[in-house]
């Protein structure tokens, strides 16, 4: 009879005590990806087998594509090595992005810290007061360019009718800001967690209003703003939008590679439950801002392949609403 070779006849908890954790991320050191993962990180070893030792790299390039492909083809498939990129990825293969060489219903999901949920936001100063307004009356929405900033607006345009006049040429959320106080522009579409850490503010007295988020369901923080699916003319535009505005409902996940032997994927996730829930972390995270509204591996998986059965139809239709305003990696 052969011997298991001896790799696979470590338990789990030889291996991460032999072994530690890598965590890559495909975005820039200091950005919002990047310390999630690193309070994660100091958290998450307490509940792995063997209290491994944790290490964070970064890992930036086309848009968080370079991670995501080196850590479906070259990254070890071991289980020592996970990784998180902006969640919009895990429709770039969906959408035929040639540069996304990657198959995510193969890679190993760990779990999601929160949702993140995009809304639409108005200035006190705009004519329309709210989504309905905005069917009727230009807005102008201040941009970044190829970015969420100008897709979201592009797409409600496109299946809503909205009346969006998007201007792209802004260097960033801070620049918006200012234009909106200069009156050059009447909105801005951002991620709320963004919104709120940038303009708490704003949004408490009524300087800021949001209008419509870009959810599959309303938030409770944003409990009386309309989702966009809510206003969708047709039943195969709401399953567009629930389509694109899916991946948000896991909007920081941690991925592995293809193969990872199970019994470390399933060790893996169970840490990261457990550190959802646990009460250091919840306490580091309150004093980041961060929010925490986590998705279990199980539930990012059934979420994907959902994605990944959608009809030829229906991505189609979503690539011809999305394309003008569509960041190209």
């Amino acid at each position: 009879m052969t011997a298991a070779g001896p790799g696979r006849a470590q338990s789990v908890e030889q291996f991460y005590r032999s072994n530690g954790l890598v965590f890559l991320v495909g975005h820039d050191a200091g950005g919002g990806y990047d310390l999630y993962t690193r309070t994660l990180a100091r958290h998450i070893v307490k509940h792995v087998p063997g209290q491994p030792t944790a290490v964070v790299k970064t890992m930036p390039g086309a848009g968080g594509l370079k991670m995501i492909n080196y850590l479906y083809a070259s990254a070890p498939q071991d289980g020592s090595t996970f990784g998180i990129s902006d969640r919009g990825y895990v429709l770039e293969p969906v959408l035929g992005n040639k540069a996304a060489q990657f198959d995510v219903t193969k890679m190993g999901a760990v779990g999601s810290i929160g949702r993140q949920t995009p809304a639409c936001s108005l200035w006190h100063g705009a004519k329309a007061k709210s989504l309905v307004d905005t069917f009727s009356q230009e807005t102008v929405i201040g941009g970044t360019g190829p970015s969420a900033t100008t897709v979201y607006p592009s797409i409600l345009n496109q299946v809503l009718k909205t009346r969006f006049k998007i201007i792209a040429g802004y260097r960033g959320s801070g620049e918006i800001m200012l234009a909106m106080e200069r009156g050059e522009a009447e909105g801005v579409c951002l991620s709320w967690d963004t919104l709120k850490t940038l303009k708490p503010d704003w949004l408490a007295d009524g300087r800021l209003k949001p209008i419509v988020q870009m959810g599959m369901q309303r938030i409770a923080e944003l409990k009386d703003v309309p989702t966009a699916s809510e206003h969708a003319p047709t039943e195969i535009d709401r399953q567009m939008l629930t389509l694109y505005f899916g991946p948000n409902e896991m909007g920081r996940p941690y991925m592995g590679p293809p193969n990872v032997p199970k019994d470390r994927l399933a060790a893996i996730r169970r840490a990261f439950d457990a550190s959802m829930t646990d009460p250091a972390y919840l306490a580091e995270a309150r004093s980041q801002k961060m929010d925490v509204d986590p998705m279990t591996g199980e539930e990012m998986e059934t979420l994907i392949r959902s994605f990944y059965a959608s009809t030829p139809e229906l991505v189609a239709r979503l690539k011809a609403a999305i394309e003008p305003y569509r960041e190209r990696n």
